[in-house]
């Protein structure tokens, strides 16, 4: 399951990689939960450990705070190319909770090989994006090292991660070719993470290789783990100040980027502090950002749709009533996995804190990274397996038939179990409900990829008559709408743009995109006493919108109103003195 939702991507949609990831995650989701449920119901006891009683919490609350958001689509689908919204999250949270009743340290050598196996298909395609032998043809704005994930940062975050699942490899295994096989993988998945550009995997190999290895240590020699914990805490704190860009080290791991990081997290808690209890909406964090971010900005006019700190996201967008359940969720899966490793002790010690280490490394990347679908999946399937290792109790499951008691007395009552046929017709059920969820919204993202490049050859009627096709499908949603508002602009129908963003801006009134899209439609037909409304309603969602105020300049020109033209340039040259923005903005004035 992991492995497929990391793979999967399909060229034929606008958006070639969220969407598919998905999908797989949703529909195979959908039948693993059927056999789960069915199992639940013929075998198991009511009762439910501590980890699962999280679980279930922080999914119910996740349910509650979407029907709460304003723009239930997104709450639930998640931002347009990040689909990361309630109901993936509920996906890998029932993933979770499945792989918390399927695991033990019998079992756990299957996590070992999947991750190895899984990172080693990574490695192998890394290496022919890098060697320019890539048997796809990418649109891609990075470098060409990223995967199957769309973003090297992605990429190397997670190979980095799947190499510590090399070095637990080298660690517990005997055999010569084995052990030959792993060191050249290693030194394979190094070299890509960095040929990726991108330190996160670099940082997370460091952080959970040296987890591992400081325990062997420490196996081997108390004295000389007490050594190398003190070096790797040293070495810790060198690292945590290069990523502020300080010390001896900081050339090395800072990147621009780290910076840019510190107004999403500004504009995070600005969100919290408006909204603690709920937030501003599940998957609103772009409509919502630029009313929070810092007015200087590291990257001027930059927007963003995430906080790019994935408790941060869940702060500012759920509030209160999400990030407590979540936080109490990790401290269940950390404290029991923390006392399973002090209470073990060799082999076993190593095959727990192996697991742990992966797991931790994939919470630290969280903090500075998107919870991108191929990557987070393992976040919560190995949370679930590393709860499960390390709980210290019996099997969930009661193979036996169950005990009725009556009158004081035990009596075994038969039971036929129907499991074995009952649970396929659940799965399949359920399944059919995800791809009614899901197959409308492939079919659009299709649809507005080739009418993108009007791959069918269509004239202008026939263009528009498919983009009204479109828009009357199913599900009618606002990030849909936009996409068709814009594509017809490209044709130049303003007409046809405006019907579309008064319908966008019935559902989201908060919508920029809408408001910016109807401001250019009606500057097409130059309606521009029409026009203007839409783009001051601009300023008061993205207050330091230069952009659109030059706009706005254009606009009183054009209508002859030199006062209020002159009104805007003077709140660019305030707002960024000495810019280019106003520089442009003084010229306008003076032509």
């Amino acid at each position: 399951m992991g492995a497929l939702v990391t793979f999967a991507f399909w060229f034929p949609l606008e958006d070639p990689i969220n969407l598919p990831k998905m999908f797989v995650l949703l529909t195979f989701t959908a039948w693993i939960s059927g056999t789960m449920l069915v199992a639940f119901f013929y075998h198991k006891s009511k009762s439910l450990a501590l980890g699962e009683w999280a679980l279930l919490a922080f999914a119910l609350v996740l349910l509650l705070a979407a029907v709460l958001t304003d723009v239930r689509f997104t709450a639930f689908f998640g931002a347009s190319h990040r689909n990361d919204g309630a109901l993936s999250y509920l996906a890998l949270a029932a993933l979770a909770f499945t792989a918390m009743n399927s695991f033990d340290l019998k079992s756990i050598h299957q996590v070992r090989f999947t991750l190895v196996f899984v990172g080693a298909l990574l490695t192998v395609y890394g290496l022919l994006q890098t060697t320019d032998h890539d048997p796809f043809n990418w649109k891609n704005l990075y470098n060409s090292v990223f995967g199957t994930l769309g973003n090297p940062d992605f990429f190397s975050g997670l190979v980095g991660v799947f190499a510590i699942a090399t070095v637990w490899l080298l660690l517990v295994e005997t055999e010569l070719w084995l052990r030959i096989s792993g060191i050249v993988l290693l030194l394979l998945e190094l070299f890509i993470v960095k040929r990726s550009g991108s330190v996160q995997g670099l940082l997370a190999f460091a952080i959970g290789a040296a987890i591992l290895l400081l325990l062997k240590i420490w196996q081997i020699h108390k004295r000389a783990g007490m050594i190398s914990a003190t070096v790797a805490l040293l070495g810790g704190i060198l690292v945590f100040l290069g990523t502020l860009n300080q010390g001896p080290i900081a050339s090395i791991v800072y990147r621009a980027s780290f910076q840019s990081r510190k107004d999403y997290w500004y504009a995070a808690f600005g969100m919290f502090k408006a909204h603690p209890l709920t937030g501003v909406g599940l998957e609103r964090f772009a409509e919502n950002y630029p009313q929070f971010a810092p007015q200087v900005q590291v990257v001027q006019g930059q927007g963003t749709d995430n906080a790019h700190n994935v408790l941060l996201q869940l702060l500012a967008t759920g509030g209160l009533i999400v990030i407590l359940p979540y936080l109490f969720l990790l401290a269940v899966i950390f404290l029991t996995a923390l006392r399973a490793i002090k209470s073990s002790s060799r082999l076993e010690q190593i095959e727990i804190t192996a697991l742990f280490s992966i797991w931790f490394a994939l919470f630290l990347i969280s903090f500075i990274s998107i919870d991108n679908l191929g990557v987070t999946i393992w976040y919560w399937l190995l949370g679930g397996a590393l709860y499960a290792v390390t709980r210290s109790r019996q099997s969930r499951f009661d193979s036996s038939p169950r005990e009725k008691k009556s009158k004081g007395k035990s009596t075994r009552q038969p039971s036929q179990d129907n499991s074995s046929y009952v649970a396929p017709i659940a799965s399949l059920l359920l399944t059919i409900v995800a791809l009614t969820l899901m197959v409308p919204i492939i079919r659009t993202s299709g649809s507005i990829y080739r009418l993108s490049g009007n791959s069918d050859g269509l004239a202008k009627d026939q263009y528009v008559a498919r983009l009204n096709e479109v828009a009357n499908g199913f599900p009618r949603n606002s990030q849909t709408l936009t996409s068709l508002a814009d594509l017809s602009l490209r044709v130049s129908d303003p007409e046809q743009a405006l019907k579309f963003t008064k319908m966008v801006l019935a559902m989201d009134q908060k919508s920029q995109t809408g408001n910016f899209l109807s401001a250019s439609a009606y500057e097409m037909l130059k309606k521009y006493e029409l026009a203007t409304p839409y783009r001051l309603r601009v300023i008061e969602l993205d207050p330091w919108n230069a952009g659109n105020m030059i706009e706005i300049i254009k606009d009183y020109m054009a209508l002859k109103d030199l006062d209020r033209a002159r009104v805007m340039a003077n709140k660019i040259a305030q707002m960024r003195p000495g810019s280019e923005v106003a520089a442009a903005a003084a010229a306008l004035i003076k032509g």
